[in-house]
């Protein structure tokens, strides 16, 4: 596919309430609609906590100034965050308009271990973290 619009996006991986970056933090970036589901990208975090900045294909911005446009005026993208020590995240349908510089942050949270070095069963534990959910 020919894509000719883009927006960016950096990924910035931190702990502690922001306090402290979380580096070489394995950041994957894949496609979520038919229109790029080809686009892939593997990053890693630098020891800011922060990846370089990625142009993702993005459609025309004039479709979000219409009311009813023809088709989406964004695409989405599928976000996975791993890093050893951390709990995986996974953030999905982040949109992406033309001309748009994002920076994603995410909270990672660490993973408890017990004495021997195993990683304590995730069934016992509420793995899931949901980004931008309202309270109730």
């Amino acid at each position: 596919m020919d894509f000719k619009t883009f927006g960016t996006i950096a990924v910035r991986t931190y702990t502690a309430g922001g306090a402290l970056p979380v580096e070489n933090s394995i950041v994957r970036i894949r496609g979520a609609m038919e229109e790029n589901r080809d686009i892939e990208y593997s990053l890693l975090t630098d020891n800011d906590g922060i990846t370089e900045r990625i142009p993702l294909p993005a459609p025309s911005i004039s479709l979000s100034q219409s009311p009813n446009p023809s088709q989406t005026p964004y695409y989405t993208y599928d976000i996975e965050i791993l890093k050893e020590g951390f709990y995986p995240k996974k953030i999905f349908g982040v949109a992406m308009f033309e001309n748009t510089n994002t920076t994603l942050p995410i909270n990672m949270i660490p993973s408890p271990l017990f004495n021997n070095g195993i990683s304590a069963p995730e069934q016992n534990l509420n793995v899931y973290v949901y980004e931008n959910k309202e309270l109730e």
